[in-house]
């Protein structure tokens, strides 16, 4: 069974070692330049991050901050040995949780097109909203990266919305 939580201290290693193998196979493809390090510096402060579990281990992580009306998603990584078993996708409904408790009006992240993650994405529910090229990264295999901008709605339930516009917290309602 997949928990899906915020970080603790104790989860530091776990985390640590998700990053390191899902970025191994990034880094093959491309690597932040100064603007690419600079920008999450900017935004470091504001980042908070989900940890998903399975048996007491991470196996998935994802970082996010809120701007404006968007939960926006940076460095979603699933250990290697889990990846597609649904990790991902657990992140990603707590996060459209999140969002809906935040008032958002969807979720938004980049990705690079020469990764394949596009597909990956789209199979999740994302949509391509934009494309350009990165000023953020560089490659020594490609000449050009492609930064694709993708989004997914979310879609309160009604007597959320109607709660929302009334200010009664959503864990206040009675289904059915």
């Amino acid at each position: 069974m997949i928990t899906v939580r915020s970080e603790r201290v104790e989860d530091q290693q776990g985390i640590q070692n998700v990053s390191t193998a899902t970025t191994a196979a990034l880094r093959q493809v491309y690597r932040p330049n100064q603007r690419g390090l600079d920008h999450k510096a900017r935004i470091g402060e504001s980042l908070k991050r989900l940890v998903a579990v399975i048996d007491d281990h991470v196996v998935g992580t994802v970082q996010y901050y809120l701007e404006d009306q968007s939960v926006r998603v940076i460095a979603l990584g699933v250990h290697p040995d889990f990846q597609r078993n649904g990790v991902a996708r657990s992140l990603f409904l707590r996060l459209q949780e999140i969002g809906i408790q935040e008032k958002a009006t969807n979720l938004r992240l980049h990705t690079v097109r020469e990764t394949g993650n596009v597909e990956v994405f789209r199979h999740l529910g994302f949509t391509v909203i934009a494309e350009q090229e990165t000023e953020l990264f560089e490659s020594d295999i490609f000449e050009h990266l492609i930064d694709v901008e993708m989004e997914m709605a979310l879609h309160q339930h009604e007597s959320h919305k109607k709660a929302a516009e009334r200010d009664i917290p959503a864990d206040r309602l009675r289904s059915g």
